[in-house]
This record gives structure tokens, C-alpha cells and sequence, in this order.
């Protein structure tokens, strides 16, 4: 596969979450598909990849995923996203806000035939949490460390 085409794979994920199109995952997300940010002994495959957008789309109101960024290179895909949405459900032990969020993503697929079939992710959770509330990050800055003796 092309660059490009595997890039526009990538990028068709985002009718998963933005759209909930979950017919998607089935024609873009491999059978034996490993979500490495979903937690140890997750299901694996389409139907787990829609289920986290399902679920995903109840906890945040007007979820959105905008690409920034984006390239690909071989058979691997990333994407810089900023998410939005708001919070209406629990999300990872907080309850309910009704804040709106705006938080930065970074994903990698890696694309084998055609389909999805490994995807890394880091978020800005510690932002995340920032904004609903959850954690207090000093305005200033972390403390300078101390040099060991």
C-alpha cells in the first residue's frame, strides 16, 4: 500500500468516534485487531473498537476528533488530534462535570492489507484532568528537582 492510502485508512477511523458510523470498524478494523491503549486482556477485533467508541460518545456530549496533523510512512499512520467534548458521564473514577474539554491526542496505526491492525495512543490526561477538575496542576510550574548528593 501506498503512503497515502494507508494514511486515508487513518484517517477513515474518525467515522468510528466522530460519527459513529460502527459499520466502519467492520470495513476498517482487522479481525485480530490489539488496541495497545485499551487496558491488558481486552477484547480485540471490530466489535471492541466500536464498543469504545460507543462508549466514549455516551461519557463525552459532542465528542469530536479533529485531525491537526497527520502523515504516513510504510504501513504506519499518525495522527495529531484535539479532542472536545462534553463530559456527561463518568470518565476513568470522575463523575459527571458538564465541562467542556479541549485536550491533545497522538495516534499510530499500523495498516496490514488493508485494515487496521494495531493502534497506540498518548493523550493528555494530566491536561484532561486539569480541566475537569480532577487534578490541580501548579500555574507555575513543577518544583525544580533536587540534584542527589
Amino acid at each position: 500500500m501506498t503512503d497515502e492510502e494507508v494514511l486515508q485508512i487513518a484517517l477513515d477511523t474518525g467515522r468510528i468516534f466522530n460519527d459513529g458510523d460502527e459499520q466502519a470498524a467492520y470495513e476498517l478494523i482487522a479481525d485480530d485487531f490489539i488496541d495497545y491503549e485499551a487496558p491488558e486482556g481486552a477484547p480485540r477485533g471490530p466489535e471492541a473498537y466500536a464498543a469504545t467508541a460507543r462508549w466514549m460518545r455516551t461519557v463525552w456530549e459532542n465528542a469530536n476528533w479533529e485531525v491537526v496533523d497527520a502523515f504516513a510512512k510504510g504501513d504506519k499512520a499518525v495522527l495529531r488530534l484535539i479532542f472536545t467534548g462534553r463530559q456527561v458521564a463518568d470518565f476513568m473514577g470522575v463523575p459527571a462535570t458538564g465541562i467542556e474539554v479541549r485536550v491533545q491526542h497522538l495516534h499510530v496505526f499500523r495498516v496490514v492489507d488493508g485494515k487496521v491492525s494495531e493502534h497506540w495512543a498518548v493523550r493528555d490526561d494530566l491536561e484532561l484532568f486539569r480541566q475537569l477538575g480532577a487534578w490541580t496542576k501548579p500555574l507555575q510550574g513543577a518544583p525544580k528537582p533536587v540534584p542527589a548528593a
